[in-house]
This record gives structure tokens, C-alpha cells and sequence, in this order.
């Protein structure tokens, strides 16, 4: 960065606006030196300008801030108008140009004056053009906006214009770097003409950076360009292909201090930072390409810097300007007085200066939306040109058009002709060079996979190939526009903010274990998930299960030698009751049937007091083994139903297994429904699934890992690592607010539990909490945070944190924080399905998907979470992957 030289000179600088308004298709007439009016029937557009210039004496290199803080160096001006035409928009424009030339006056350089426009639409103001910068004023168009069609009442937004000389301009007699020498910086000057025009049919900005200065994305200052081609193209011809225009984005430091990285809504990323960025893309047709480029510091230093933006189309250069930035060392807590985890996780996620002022920028985000995925995801069309033999098939006609379009949330294109005609079903030919086709599949032009563009042909009989081609199909791009970073929600002690979307500056090492920042708690504590043993994405699959980290934990499994229990709603808790008794339930639907599957099925059972289990037995009859189609058969000799001599199941395809129910046959509906009743060795109530006297395979698991890798441990300073953590909530959420499926339970009748309505897809709202309403749930050390159940404070996330981070039910989310590529349990109940005889939990699937279909037999994976001090301090490191934050004791 360059320093500026306060000298005392007095120069006037002359920001002179000329007005003008012109349509090439409307007639204009001056009304006065300050106004004019375009009418063209119910069309009426009005410019006010309140002044004609503005002087700016004692003009000085500032800041951005200094040159904000005055209010001499603004020119005003309005747009009024109306629009009640139905059928067309009025466009303007807002452009600079040079005016006249003062005589034995030299002119500041066009890249040294930057530029601020703001417009205020009823009280409201908003900065559209960003301490910019230009290297001409040859109808530099800054920027254009809409007088809507049917704007009955006028409408009025006001402009305010703001120039000034960058701080980074050097004025000095004796430097070799200097911009100007004392004696040229005294008779330099600047005049500049505003001028609006409405000559032009389309909104459009072909390159565009949103005015935004504290856009930050894990740790890393970024700035959105917008790349667009509005002209449709009009020269489209079959014969011919189409006719690409080919826009050119460079961007370039106007220093050699930084570096880029980026990622477009194509789907391109590139993460290996280079000095420039060379960015081409192919429009054949109306297209627009979001670009997010991160501006990354050379060294750790903050910095305010200049990156040069040039967009040529065709090869001809179309617009540049110079954007100024922010930018902010990798080591940003530590270089700015965080040192202190809590308040570095807050101040990191805007690159605030304080951490008021990083609340008030998490507040501002609003509530994220939980029917998305964080990040969310686009289909975008992926080409491959010049595919030899491309596709071919056999004895099928084919379908034609001469355009097609992707529909971005499925990923499948349509045909269609640009003539409004319809798409042609025809052989292969090179008569269809060109064209567009989905091939032979059936109605597949209205919504196909793949499509190709032809170029030649041929055929062998009634095999129709296409010798060379494009083949379209498409990629699945991350937006840039995702929610990442933190967000606020409350959870039982406070404010709580937590991390969403594609986070990757939330690494921890402690313990010689790899943790990832779920969130801060409302007591200021922070929440960690365990993520393997060495830095990596997947976090060595990120499970403990007893000593090993494999997958092959039954959450309910209990440490006695009954089999893994998953036919009872008592087994979603984490801890639960076993006030168990015989029971027999009144009749139930039952629909968890396999048709043409066979099972043994006996005419009495019994139940084994160890086990807790049951069994068939012979009463008069040996089981037999049959379908539940053939169940409904009449017995010869009897004259009665199959499942009236033999009315006893589990359900097994051995006459000799055990089982947790057994379920007695009542009458058959169909192949795959039976009206049932069931036996079973259960909770007489729901009160009594909530005592919290036996602990889960899960807990018992995790306990186990703490022992043997946490307790008694000592970090490189000799501190034990059980200092850094405190005493926690870990909610077992096993509330009921459904209004008929409530029972908790009962096996005859069905259960939702509180998250299962919250978070299923059936809740478009879907309104995650972090809190937890009875403290049998609660599972905690202390009573001042809960049931005081735990024997260590370890425990599992929760569906809600899952959802709050970015995972929706049923839906893959491949990049967000917490998916590992594995499946592993949260600790929030479901439902309880007595037409399947199971109970379920929520779990997180391989591909990202928050599942409320982990039903309590599968061997899942347990990623332990725990909660550590509000006072813990950084001892090294920035958060990433590469570089987590090490800790130590304050």
C-alpha cells in the first residue's frame, strides 16, 4: 500500500452534471436547463437535477471513511416518472464522462478518483456502486435501474453521487513512485458529467460487483461479480451452429499483494490461490454467471487493496473499473487481539473489529431457512463437444428441436423449437445437423438426462448413430449464495450461535482428537463433535465405537445379554425405564409383511424370564412354515383358517428363535396386512420409559471412549485435558406434541415424537430448537444443568443441530460441516411404527441426509460431543482444516 503525503494545496475539483434522456424509438423536448421530458403515450419519464455542480476545495488523498464523513463532495439528483404502459419497462442508465477541458489545467488520472452512488428508494438507502474506481470516463456506465411497467403513481428515487481522491495516491518531489509532484498535484483537476439515459431495451450491467464490504465466507473476504449477456443472440442459424459470444473476465491485483481463489454458480472452483484470474465463458444465449472471488492477502497482514476487473466480449473490451477491498490475514483472531476462542469464533465470522458488532452482523442474517440445505444446491448444463459416436440406438424414431433449456432444481433439460413450433419426431439424419435431441425415449424431449447436439450421422440398417456430437448433460453446483457461517437461535440458557452451510473454520485439535465447532452455547460454552485423529474431511469416518472406530453400534443395545431391542418405544431413550410387564395390546393394523416371504408360525409360545424374550411352542400342533397369503388357507380336515390353528409369530424364518414380541394373528386383510395383537414384555406406562435407569448401548459406548481417551489425559503444557471441559445439555427429546399419535408407549398404536413432527417433511416450517423442555431428557453431570445422568459429560448431537447446520430430511447434502461420508446416530427420538414393530431414531446418512428412519437394529456410527470452557483461550491456529485452533487454559 502506498502512503500519502498531506500537502497543503487548494484545488478545485468540479463534479459537473449534464443531464440528457433519450429513447431512439421516443421523440424528446428540453423543458428547461435543469429538466426534460420524454413522452410517448402513457409513457412519462422526468429528471430533477437540484444542482449543477459541486466544488470541492482542499482536496486531499482520503480513506474511504474520511472521504464518507464529509458531506461537500456529493452531487444530488432525482428520478421521477411513471410508467403505466402494460407492456414495456422504461430502462436507464446512469453514466460518467469526461466534460470539458479546463484550460492549463492537467486532469487526475481517471483510476485515482473513486466513487460512491447510493440510492434511496422511500428513506431507504442502499450503496449500488462501492468506492469504485474507472481508468476512463468514455460513457462509463455506473449503473441502471427500472421504471416498471404499470407504475400508476410517480414514482421518485433519489441518486447522491459521491467523488474523492484515493488514500493510496502519492504525492511527493523526491520519490520515483510518486503519482504527482507537488507542482502537477496543484494544477491537477477533476470534471466529470453525469448523464442519464433511457436508449436501450435491456437492464444490464454485463459486469457487476455488489456493493457490500463485509461479505465474509470462513475466514475469507470475498466479493460477488456478476457476468451477464443480455442480448439474446439473433444470428442463430442451423446451417451455420450458433454464433457464442464469448465474455472474458480478468482480474488482477493493482498491487502484488494478493492473491484469488474463486467459485462460480457453473459449478467451477478452483482453490489454489493465483495472482490472476482468467475466467471465459461461452454464452449461446441469454445467460448470466455469478462469480465469487476471495481476495486473499499475501501475508497475514490486514489490507486494504485495489483488484482490477476487465471484461471483454468477443475480444473487445466492454467494461473494467477498480473495486477496493478489505482483506485480512489467515491468522485473523490472533492478529487481531481474539485470543480468546469464544470471542474469536463470533468476531471471525464478519471479520468484525469487536464483538458487539459481529452480533449485530449475525442478527442482521435474519433466521436461515430450514427447508434448503446449507449450502444449496443448482443443476447446471455440463458440455462435452465433439463426442465421437455419441449415442446410437435401433429401429426408434428420434426427437428434434432447434433449442432446449435445463431446469435447474432437477437437472433435466426440455426441447423445444425457438419458433413456438412443435418438436419434431423423425430418423436420424443429417438433415438434423444442429438440432437438439434426446434421443428415442418417449416423451423424453419434455424431461430428459442427456441430450445432444448434432453434427454428422449415419446408418446401418435400422441402427441410426450420431457420429459426432455434443453431449449435454449436467453438474450439480453449489450456490455462492449459500447460508454459511454463524447464525442466532436460543437454546435453555441464552443466546446460542451456531454454525451452518460449508463451514471450514470450525477445527479444533485437543486431546490429540480432531473436534469440529457445532456452536457456542447460551452460557457462552462451546460445542464440539469429535472428527477422527487426523486432519482430514472425513475425519477418519469420525466414529468411536467402544475402542475401535468402526461402525457397529445398535443404539439400544444395552450391557445385559438380551439381544438389541428395537420393538418398543421405551429403547429411544438414551438412559430409560424398565418398568416392564406382560402385556397383551388391544388389535392393531399390522403392515411390516413381506409378501411371498415365508415365516413359522405355532399354535402357543413362551416367555423366558432371563432372556425377556419369547418363543414358539408346541401346544398340540409342531409350527409350521408359511407365507401370510397362505396363513389365510382353510384347513381340510379342521375347517378352519391357517392362522386360527397357528395364530403365534416372530416373525423368523427358524421355528427356534427368540424374540422381543410375539405377534398373535387375529385375521388376514391381503398379502401385506393383518389385523393383529401383540405380546410383548414392556413399560406399563409412558412415565415410566423417562426413570433414566438403564443406559444405552450409545452411552454406555461413549462413556467407555471417554474413559480410555479423554479422563485422565494431559495436553503438551501438562494440564489435564478433562479441564477444558465443562458440564452440558445433551436432550434427549422424547416430548410427544402430536395430537392422535401420542401413546409413547403402547405397541399397538403409533408414536410420533416431538422432533419427528418438528423436523419431517411433513412441517414446512420445520423449526428446529435447541431447547429441551423436561429435564428427564436433559442428560447432564450436574442437576444445575439437567437429570444428572451422566457419569462423564459426553453424549451425541442432536436432529435439531443437524438441521440448524444445514441437513434436511431426505435430502443429500454433500458439503455441509457435518457429513463425514458415514452414518452415524444423533440422539433425537423419531417415532415408533406399530404397523412395523419398531422404533426409530434420527441419524445422518452417508450422502448427508438427515434420516428420521434409523431404525434401533442398525449398527451406526457415534461421533462423541462435548461441551468445553467459555474461557479457553487460542493458543495457535486459524480454524482450518490444515491449521485447527490448538487451545490452552486461561
Amino acid at each position: 500500500m502506498k502512503n500519502k503525503k498531506n500537502l497543503i494545496i487548494i484545488v478545485l475539483i468540479m463534479l459537473i452534471s449534464a443531464i440528457g434522456i433519450a429513447y431512439a424509438f421516443f421523440n424528446y423536448y428540453r423543458l428547461s436547463d435543469k429538466q426534460q421530458e420524454v413522452i410517448a403515450g402513457s409513457i412519462y419519464l422526468k429528471l430533477i437535477d437540484g444542482t449543477n455542480s459541486i466544488s470541492l476545495p482542499n482536496m486531499f488523498p482520503e480513506t474511504v471513511e474520511e472521504a464518507r464523513a464529509r458531506d461537500d463532495n456529493v452531487l444530488t439528483f432525482n428520478i421521477t416518472g411513471k410508467n403505466t404502459t402494460l407492456d414495456n419497462d422504461i430502462f436507464y442508465e446512469i453514466m460518467l464522462n469526461e466534460d470539458e477541458d479546463l484550460a492549463g489545467k492537467t486532469r487526475f488520472k481517471p483510476e485515482h478518483l473513486r466513487f460512491d452512488l447510493t440510492e434511496i428508494i422511500d428513506g431507504t438507502r442502499n450503496l449500488v456502486v462501492d468506492a469504485m474506481s474507472f481508468t476512463d470516463f468514455n460513457e462509463r456506465r455506473i449503473w441502471v435501474n427500472t421504471v416498471a411497467r404499470e407504475t400508476t403513481t410517480e414514482l421518485n428515487i433519489t441518486y447522491e453521487l459521491r467523488m474523492w481522491l484515493s488514500d493510496d495516491v502519492l504525492i511527493s518531489d523526491t520519490e520515483t513512485s510518486a503519482d504527482y509532484t507537488s507542482s502537477q498535484f496543484k494544477n491537477s483537476y477533476a470534471n466529470v458529467k453525469v448523464s442519464v439515459y433511457g436508449d436501450f431495451t435491456e437492464k444490464n450491467i454485463p459486469l457487476f460487483v455488489e456493493a457490500d464490504k463485509t461479505m465474509v465466507e470462513n475466514n475469507q473476504a470475498y466479493f460477488i461479480a456478476t457476468v451477464t449477456n443480455n442480448t439474446p443472440i439473433s444470428t442463430y442459424s442451423l446451417s451455420n451452429n450458433e454464433v457464442n459470444d464469448v465474455m472474458n473476465l480478468k482480474i488482477t491485483g493493482t498491487n502484488s499483494d494478493i492473491v484469488f481463489s474463486y467459485k462460480d454458480s457453473l459449478g467451477n472452483v478452483v482453490t489454489d490461490p493465483s495472482e490472476t484470474l482468467d475466467l471465459t465463458y461461452n454464452f449461446n444465449k441469454k445467460t448470466t454467471v455469478e462469480v465469487q472471488v476471495f481476495v486473499i492477502p499475501k501475508n497475514d497482514a490486514n489490507a486494504s487493496t485495489d483488484v482490477k476487473l476487465v471484461l471483454t466480449q468477443n475480444g473487445e473490451e466492454i467494461q473494467n473499473f477498480i473495486q477496493r477491498m478489505d482483506v485480512y490475514g489467515n491468522n485473523f483472531c490472533l492478529n487481531n487481539g481474539f485470543n480468546k476462542l469464544y470471542d474469536c469464533i463470533l468476531a471471525s465470522d464478519s471479520l468484525a473489529s469487536n464483538v458487539s458488532t459481529a452480533i449485530s452482523n449475525i442478527e442482521a442474517k435474519g433466521e436461515p431457512n430450514l427447508n434448503t440445505t446449507a449450502p444449496t444446491y443448482t443443476y447446471v448444463e455440463q458440455i462435452t463437444e465433439d463426442v465421437e459416436n455419441v449415442y446410437s440406438y435401433t429401429g426408434y424414431k428420434f426427437h428434434f428441436a432447434d433449442s432446449y433449456e435445463i431446469n435447474p432444481d432437477t437437472g433435466t433439460f426440455r426441447l423445444y423449437n425457438s419458433n413456438g413450433s412443435s418438436v419434431i419426431t423423425d430418423n436420424l439424419s443429417d438433415t438434423y445437423t444442429g438440432y437438439y435431441t434426446c434421443g428415442n425415449t418417449a416423451n423424453g424431449y419434455k424431461s430428459c438426462g442427456t441430450i445432444y447436439k448434432i453434427d454428422t450421422t449415419s446408418v446401418s440398417g435400422t441402427t441410426y448413430t450420431i457420429t459426432k456430437g455434443d453431449k449435454i448433460t449436467y453438474k450439480i453446483a453449489s450456490s455462492i449464495r449459500s447460508e454459511v457461517g454463524l447464525y442466532k437461535t436460543e437454546d435453555d440458557y441464552g443466546d446460542s450461535y451456531f454454525f451452518r452451510g460449508d463451514v471450514t473454520n470450525n477445527n479444533v485439535l485437543l486431546g490429540g482428537h480432531y473436534w469440529k465447532i457445532v456452536r457456542t452455547n447460551g452460557d457462552n460454552s462451546i460445542r464440539l463433535i469429535y472428527n477422527g485423529t487426523t486432519p482430514n474431511a472425513t475425519g477418519n469416518a469420525a466414529a468411536v465405537n467402544g475402542t475401535t472406530y468402526t461402525y457397529s453400534a445398535k443404539y439400544p443395545l444395552d450391557s445385559s445379554p438380551i439381544g438389541a431391542r428395537y420393538a418398543d418405544p421405551t429403547y429411544v431413550g438414551y438412559m430409560y425405564g424398565k418398568n416392564f410387564e406382560r402385556q397383551t395390546s388391544e388389535e392393531a393394523t399390522y403392515t411390516s409383511i413381506v409378501a411371498l416371504t415365508k415365516y413359522y408360525f405355532g399354535d402357543d409360545y413362551e416367555f423366558d424370564e432371563t432372556t425377556e424374550t419369547f418363543k414358539l411352542k408346541t401346544k398340540e400342533l409342531e409350527p409350521i412354515s408359511k407365507t401370510f397369503s397362505e396363513m389365510n388357507e382353510t384347513d381340510t380336515e379342521t375347517g378352519k383358517k391357517l392362522y386360527e390353528l397357528y395364530p403365534y409369530t416372530c416373525k423368523s424364518a427358524s421355528s427356534d428363535s427368540s424374540c422381543q414380541l410375539i405377534i398373535q394373528v387375529n385375521s388376514i386383510v391381503n398379502d401385506s396386512e393383518a389385523i393383529v395383537q401383540y405380546h410383548s414384555y414392556s413399560s406399563v406406562d409412558k412415565d415410566s420409559t423417562r426413570t433414566n435407569e438403564m443406559s444405552s448401548n450409545a452411552k454406555t459406548q461413549l462413556e467407555n471412549w471417554y474413559s480410555k481417551n479423554i479422563f485422565g489425559k494431559q495436553d503438551d503444557t501438562g494440564n489435564l485435558i478433562t479441564n477444558y471441559i465443562v458440564d452440558g445439555t445433551f436432550c434427549n427429546d422424547r416430548g410427544i406434541t402430536h395430537s392422535t399419535y401420542n401413546s409413547g408407549y403402547l405397541l399397538n398404536q403409533t408414536t410420533y415424537y416431538a422432533g419427528y413432527t418438528r423436523l419431517s417433511d411433513d412441517n414446512a416450517n420445520k423449526p428446529a430448537t435447541l431447547k429441551c423442555n423436561d429435564v428427564r431428557d436433559k442428560f447432564s453431570i450436574t442437576s444445575t444443568k439437567g437429570n444428572a445422568k451422566l457419569t462423564y459429560p459426553v453424549a451425541l448431537i442432536t436432529a435439531d443441530e443437524v438441521a440448524l447446520a444445514g441437513g434436511k430430511t431426505q435430502t443429500k447434502n454433500n458439503n455441509f460441516y457435518l457429513n463425514n461420508g458415514a452414518q452415524y446416530w444423533t440422539m433425537t427420538p423419531s417415532n415408533y411404527l406399530s404397523g412395523y414393530n419398531l422404533s426409530r431414531m434420527w441419524m445422518l446418512g452417508d450422502t448427508g441426509k438427515l434420516l428420521a428412519t434409523g431404525m434401533l437394529s442398525y449398527a451406526l456410527g457415534l461421533r462423541p460431543v462435548i461441551n468445553i470452557s467459555p474461557n479457553v483461550l487460542i493458543s495457535q491456529g486459524d480454524g482450518t482444516m490444515e491449521n485447527p485452533f490448538q487451545l490452552k487454559l486461561a
